[in-house]
């Protein structure tokens, strides 16, 4: 883990207990993505990468905030693996890692890019520049439009373009995406970042002329419980069952189907048509450029911030 400019002061959002936790939850994910990143090989089979992830995870004592997701390319994100996906990473392509870990409800959210002899390998370095350099501004008070401006000043240095539409995000204790969004690119939002708040701060950077815009797939692999579910009427047995299984393995946070047992994963689709459960589509670019990832978790102080994520 790394500190950035100044001393911890007060931190009054997960306090002395939960800031412990959030450093062990940052240790085990930066020990587990950087074991990751020697697993993205052409010709290996993605869910064999997200499988060995949260694994990995659950053996460290931990559990999987989120499915591992990996894009490949124009997949910038939500994509995981289902049973039985013969998806392989090919060569040439730019993949995307992005793992969460929880603790007690502390999470951490964490992401990079891997290039695999792509011709559009150098979006790798521009999303980890412009990552170190929102990170280096970051401290109590500061405007989350400012946080957009260095994004998206970093990345038109390099003739690249951020994804106007995806955002990093507040982290509170079993929300993953919590109030506050972190913009890409210049926001005249007056929102400012807080002490003791926990932040995933993530570019997405494309080439310059592409749109810079993500749009929904059909696809929908990832999922996560409503909070009205447990109320709804007329639900059967099955269902019910189904549901508290759900409840148990996620905790409230996204989950997928091949975490399920057979049995719940057999009526998941008919959960998902009641709308008992939310689904989370795969964003892909809307023009089919290649997208790059990076990503940290921090904590905010009066005068800086922690890096948990960092190693």
């Amino acid at each position: 883990m790394s500190r950035m400019d100044g001393s911890e002061g007060v931190v009054s959002e997960p306090g002395p207990e939960g800031l412990d936790r959030l450093r062990q939850a940052g240790s085990i994910a930066t020990s587990v993505l950087r074991e990751a990143v020697l697993r993205v090989r052409p010709g290996v089979a993605s869910l064999q990468i997200c499988e060995w992830v949260e694994a990995r995870i659950r053996e460290l004592g931990a559990r999987p905030a989120f499915p591992c997701n990996i894009g490949i390319d124009s997949v910038a994100a939500h994509y995981t693996p289902t049973i039985g996906d013969d998806t392989v990473i090919p060569l040439g392509s730019l993949v995307k890692l992005d793992i969460g870990v929880e603790l007690d409800g502390y999470i951490v959210d964490t992401a990079v890019s891997v290039d695999l002899r792509s011709p559009h390998g150098y979006l790798v370095d521009v999303a980890r520049e412009a990552l170190r350099n929102a990170l280096s501004i970051l401290r109590h008070g500061v405007k989350v439009g400012e946080i957009g401006s260095i994004v998206y000043e970093t990345a038109t240095r390099y003739r690249c373009r951020p994804i106007a539409n995806l955002s990093g995000h507040e982290i509170k204790r079993f929300n993953l995406h919590a109030g506050v969004s972190i913009p890409n690119i210049p926001v005249g939002e007056s929102q400012r970042l807080e002490a003791g708040h926990i932040y995933a701060i993530e570019p997405f950077i494309t080439l310059q002329e592409a749109p810079g815009l993500v749009i929904n797939t059909k696809t929908v692999n990832i999922f996560s419980l409503r909070e009205t579910s447990s109320r709804a009427k007329g639900l059967s047995q099955e269902e019910q069952e189904a549901l508290r299984e759900i409840n148990a393995i996620s905790r409230g946070l996204p989950y997928t189907v091949r975490w399920l047992s057979e049995r719940v994963a057999s009526i998941h689709s008919r959960l998902y048509k009641r709308g008992l459960v939310f689904g989370y589509p795969v964003l892909v670019e809307k023009s089919g450029a290649p997208v790059s990832q990076a990503e940290h978790t921090v904590v905010i102080y009066e005068d800086g911030c922690e890096v948990l994520t960092a190693g």
